[in-house]
């Protein structure tokens, strides 16, 4: 008995919806999430600093999310923005209790002096040079993807795009965004599940909730988180991080460090392009405002217990938080902070911890473990980024050759493979920086240092003695990949690209002897390299952002499969499972209309036996009685295959299982017509939908 007609069509337009006002207020909604609960809790520990209260204000947003979701996950409760606001306020009351119970009224009136993270207010003219900097690179990003993806509803078509948008919408459908379960590889029942960093899909998924008012997706949703990643957390945590580590005359330099990462194609849109590592690239962008935070407050109030107190549940949240957008975060965070406090100890002979800070900093590390340590004991017990599971995906090099890379910054990967394309405009200014930092920016620059001597060691494959332990740990947390290596460094480049631009601007001011000249200077240099930048990579970045979005150089999903969606959305009844395949676009069915697919990932995985044998041998329906029963176990009602799927290469052990290499099409779901049970009721394109009849398969009822 059919379920329909034959159906045929397309829903045109799908994929360019949205709008441009719709897609501003996504964004603001997006931006006030990830900004004003950390805002208000930095502000209630203390911190006065502006560039410190923006810069880490996005991975203690994220630290008060995951809070929430723990706390949703562990009683049962809907995640969403009602229950991350009742968490804000119990941490706002704690962050206040330790304040009131440090005694910091009394600290003040005895003469605690400025204070921790209250750096010395910049001057006017430094304060607007690093607005305007700040500003433009923001603006740069935005109009970058603007150009590449066209609206925030159109989809990538990466191959972990597939795992980004299922977690973002699971935690929409579900309200379960508990960390250890956040991949669910059944969308149904939320189990089996995995470990999965979603840190930025809790933000996503939050945006998407409020934005979903007026039409916005989750596919909407943590396409506006990627964007404000780049225009938004990455640059006020460059500011964050040179408001700490640079004097104050300097700050623009954090408004160059914005300028610069905004059009470094290299690592974050690499990241995205090649491996669709959005969470990693995510962590990258959150580093800069995390270290800030870590990095040991100034002023005489540092050396007072009353004053350092209440910085701890932030310390903890920020930590927590970047960890929790992708577990590399620690070492990136741990690895830089360490580095700007040993090194820049050593160049200026001072001392820069207390006694109170370590304190702090050892209290901070016993709640973030019991936060978030289960989670990442869980994600290391997996081997998720072990390097032995990984290929290198650049070989070996000579040290001349592994200089110049890390050097020159090549585009490298899909867009450049052999790596001949150097981005001079960024290159130039970070080497220049590092030649003039000077004991005033020796901390960033001899951090950049060592960081670099780690990729290069990683290009030339070296194991000393000494640290060939520590080196595998970098290269594990990196799954074993240059552009994850490399990336750690960046946050150090960055800032010092604006070293460079600060002492040059202070240097032709000089015989304009006026206070305002340097910052203003500084300002036009910034956009210079900006325009320089742009015009050098930009095309690069639309066309990277293109391939993936707005004119994909392959294809996942598109109007066909958008109309399949539709038609199953309309027609599969309650307890009925749709079979498909996590490689092509079916998974949207899931993430826009709910419909309860059983693939959710590429390439089933072990955990779920029964699909990888469904995928493997559907179309045996008819002649093989398992199939049949495995079929009814899991209650298959229709099936959905896009033929126009990309070729995906299997590692060993599935490519044995499946008896193939590589598919587009899982063997199980080619050749159905015909297949005794099986009617075809639905066809767009290359997508088609077959209801199974349950009468028709053997074994079935009578």
């Amino acid at each position: 008995m059919s379920a329909g007609p034959l159906l045929t069509g397309v829903a045109p337009g799908w994929i360019s919806g949205g709008s441009p006002a719709g897609d501003v207020a996504t964004l603001a909604v997006a931006a006030l999430w990830v900004l004003l609960p950390g805002a208000l809790l930095l502000a209630a520990a203390g911190v006065r600093s502006l560039p410190v209260l923006l810069g880490a204000a996005p991975a203690v947003s994220v630290g008060a999310t995951t809070c929430a979701a723990t706390a949703t996950g562990l009683t049962g409760l809907r995640f969403g923005g009602w229950a991350v606001g009742a968490v804000l306020l119990v941490l706002l009351a704690a962050v206040a209790g330790v304040r009131r119970l440090a005694g910091r009224p009394a600290a003040r009136r005895a003469g605690a002096g400025v204070p921790p993270l209250e750096a010395d207010p910049p001057g006017r003219a430094e304060a607007a040079a690093t607005a305007v900097l700040t500003a433009a690179a923001a603006a740069a990003v935005l109009v970058l993807f603007r150009r590449g993806t066209g609206t925030l509803a159109t989809p990538s078509q990466e191959h972990d795009a597939i795992t980004h948008t299922l977690v973002v919408a699971h935690v929409l459908r579900s309200g379960d965004a508990a960390p250890w379960r956040a991949q669910a590889l059944d969308v149904v029942t939320g189990t089996p599940a995995l470990y999965y960093p979603d840190g930025l899909h809790q933000w996503a998924a939050l945006a998407a909730q409020v934005a979903g008012h007026w039409g916005a997706s989750p596919v909407a949703g943590l396409n506006a988180t990627s964007v404000l990643a780049l225009a938004l957390v990455q640059p006020l945590g460059l500011l964050a991080l040179a408001a700490r580590t640079l004097p104050r005359r300097w700050l623009p330099a954090g408004g160059v460090a914005a300028v610069a990462s905004a059009l470094a194609y290299q690592p974050l849109q690499a990241m995205h392009h090649d491996s669709g590592a959005l969470a990693n690239a995510a962590a990258i962008a959150f580093a800069p405002g995390a270290i800030a935070l870590v990095l040991p407050p100034r002023g005489p109030g540092a050396r007072r217990a009353a004053a350092v107190a209440p910085l701890v549940p932030v310390l903890a949240l920020g930590c927590a938080g970047a960890v929790t957008v992708h577990p590399s975060a620690a070492l990136t965070v741990a690895g830089g902070a360490l580095g700007a406090v040993v090194l820049g100890a050593l160049a200026t002979r001072g001392t820069a911890l207390t006694r109170w800070w370590v304190a702090a900093l050892a209290v901070a590390a016993v709640l973030v473990a019991a936060l978030v340590g289960t989670a990442l004991l869980q994600a290391a017990q997996s081997g998720g980024g072990s390097s032995a599971r990984f290929a290198r995906d650049v070989p070996p090099q000579p040290l001349p050759e592994a200089l110049h890379r890390v050097l020159t910054l090549p585009l490298q990967g899909g867009l450049d493979p052999g790596a001949t394309t150097e981005q001079w405009w960024l290159a130039v200014p970070v080497v220049l920086g590092a030649l003039l930092a000077g004991r005033a920016g020796a901390a960033v620059a001899l951090t950049w240092a060592v960081w670099s001597a780690i990729a290069v060691a990683y290009l030339l494959d070296a194991h000393p003695p000494v640290l060939g332990g520590l080196l595998d740990l970098v290269w594990d947390s990196a799954w074993n990949s240059y552009y994850r290596v490399v990336a750690h460094g960046t946050p150090w480049a960055w800032l010092l690209a604006g070293v460079a631009v600060v002492r040059l601007a202070g240097w032709l001011a000089r015989p304009l002897r006026s206070r305002a000249a340097a910052p203003a200077l500084a300002a036009v240099l910034g956009l210079v390299l900006l325009a320089g930048a742009a015009a050098e990579s930009g095309p690069t970045e639309v066309r990277a952002l293109r391939e993936r979005y707005a004119d994909p150089a392959y294809q996942r999903v598109d109007a066909d499969d958008e109309a399949a969606a539709r038609y199953l959305a309309g027609v599969v009844r309650p307890g009925e499972r749709v079979l498909n395949s996590g490689n092509d676009g079916s998974t949207y069915a899931y993430v826009l209309h709910g419909v309860p697919v059983l693939a959710t990932t590429a390439v089933p995985t072990p955990p779920v036996p029964r699909l990888r044998t469904l995928l493997a041998r559907f179309r045996d329906l008819g002649t093989d009685p398992a199939v049949a029963e495995l079929v009814r176990r899991e209650r298959v009602a229709w099936v959905v295959v896009d033929a126009d799927a990309p070729l995906l290469p299997l590692k060993p052990a599935d490519a044995a299982f499946f008896g193939v290499p590589q598919y587009a099409v899982p063997p199980g779901l080619t050749g159905l017509d015909g297949v005794p049970g099986l009617e075809r009721v639905f066809t767009s394109g290359t997508v088609a939908v077959w209801r199974v009849d349950a009468a028709a398969v053997p074994g079935g009822p009578a």
